[in-house]
């Protein structure tokens, strides 16, 4: 039995997998676009996704409930086809404060005193890239809804074909190849743009028949939505934006060593996307299951997820750890720019492990509709232990840039800790 579930879920997170690594190698062709450019390019980018991030991710992370919430309603043989149509109401619905959010995060980047240039250029990035929250919006919510369907191949072969299409625009629109304006910084805001709109328009135009067979808005469940995401968006945030003040305090290390921890922090979302994926289908078997009211699949989907996500960040930081030159050299970074990488990447490789368990059992948890503990744990493992870590490193103690990674790793190690414990209870009292 234990085989069939392994064997069950890497069928269903395959896919998924495959879909998140392109959402996030888009991010990562910016990335190697503005390498390409100039270190000013890249330390630019790295800030604007800084300050842009934190808002960007809650507003996904207000989405990641319905995945969960739909497989409960499908345990429970509920017809959840008029879901589709509520699901893209949500998401319209969704980005309208998140795009004025995002817009008015640029105001706060003057009031860190970067070089005036770098400023202007992460400002005008921020602004240009909050319109395309619509797009990926609408992608997000009917991804799920198609996950929790457990029809994970139309939405993940969409993010790989953007792939390939973001690389292009970038080039084109970043070096004003192929008749296109050279904007610099700003293209790879406008690719963003245009890759986000094609991700949700290639999701919304399959999925209008279905729409159309029963085009009807449920109100109480976009509030049970709500309800469960808040916390967990609350959790989300508390995490990314601990990532984010990272990178907002390493800026005041100079542009070197700003742009080696967009390089590395770009590494280590590429390896936090696997485990993100196969906590996404976790997520989904055990709503499902927890739905059926069947708390022996719910215990096996759980902790055979787990160690399917243990698994691979085992062998994502043992590579981190041999080979880090030849994995930041793809990038083609300056020598400067390299040593801070590798320095960094060391730290990458020590908190694999732990944190592609804390995004496991996260979605385990939402998958029983718990999410209030986590985002308390997530609050607690960073704000009150990481981050004031990682100042006092970086500051005091003079290791500048290392410092906070090492506040990173304390605190996705306590986290992930944390969240053991408390779904081995959970787990424990359903069966009980």
């Amino acid at each position: 039995m234990k085989k069939s579930v392994y064997i069950e879920l890497i069928k269903f997170a395959m896919p998924v997998v495959i879909g998140q690594l392109g959402l996030m190698l888009i991010g990562a062709g910016d990335v190697m676009i503005a390498t390409q450019h100039s270190t000013t390019a890249l330390a630019a980018i790295g800030l604007a996704v800084a300050f842009a991030n934190p808002v960007f991710v809650v507003g996904l992370a207000f989405q990641f409930a319905l995945s969960p919430l739909i497989a409960q309603r499908r345990g429970e043989k509920r017809d959840t086809t008029h879901l589709a149509t509520t699901s893209l109401a949500y998401a319209l619905l969704l980005s309208i404060p998140f795009v004025i959010l995002t817009y008015l995060s640029s105001l706060a980047v003057p009031l860190l005193k970067y070089d005036a240039k770098i400023t202007e250029m992460v400002m005008s990035y921020i602004r240009i890239s909050a319109w395309s929250m619509p797009g990926v919006f609408v992608y997000t919510s009917l991804r799920e809804w198609l996950q929790a369907h457990e029809r994970t191949w139309l939405a993940n072969a969409v993010a790989i074909i953007g792939v390939p299409l973001n690389i292009f625009l970038n080039r084109a629109l970043v070096f004003g190849e192929y008749g296109m304006p050279a904007l610099g910084v700003d293209g790879l805001a406008w690719a963003s743009f245009w890759i986000r709109n094609f991700l949700g328009l290639s999701l919304l135009i399959p999925l209008i028949p279905t729409m159309l067979k029963r085009f009807e808005v449920e109100k109480e469940f976009i509030f049970d939505v709500i309800k469960l995401g808040a916390p967990s968006a609350i959790s989300m945030f508390f995490e990314v934006m601990a990532f984010c003040s990272v990178t907002i305090f390493v800026g005041s290390f100079g542009e070197v060593q700003t742009a080696a921890n967009s390089l590395v922090l770009t590494l280590a979302s590429i390896t936090f996307m696997v485990p993100m994926a196969i906590a996404s289908a976790v997520g989904v078997k055990v709503g499902h299951a927890f739905g059926e009211k069947n708390p022996d699949m719910v215990s096996r989907y759980a902790w055979t997820g787990l160690s399917m996500s243990i698994t691979f960040m085992a062998c994502s930081a043992l590579t981190f750890a041999l080979f880090p030159r030849p994995i930041l050299s793809i990038f083609g970074p300056a020598s400067d720019v390299m040593e801070w990488g590798v320095k960094l990447i060391f730290w990458v490789a020590i908190f694999q492990v732990f944190d592609g368990s804390q995004v496991t059992l996260s979605a385990i948890l939402r998958g029983l509709s718990i999410s209030k503990p986590v985002s308390v744990v997530t609050f607690i493992g960073y704000w009150l232990i990481g981050i004031p870590l990682g100042w006092i490193l970086g500051n005091k103690v003079g290791m500048e840039a290392q410092g906070f990674w090492v506040g990173l790793s304390t605190s996705l190690c306590l986290v992930a800790l944390s969240l053991l414990i408390l779904t081995r209870k959970k787990i424990s009292d359903l069966s009980v």
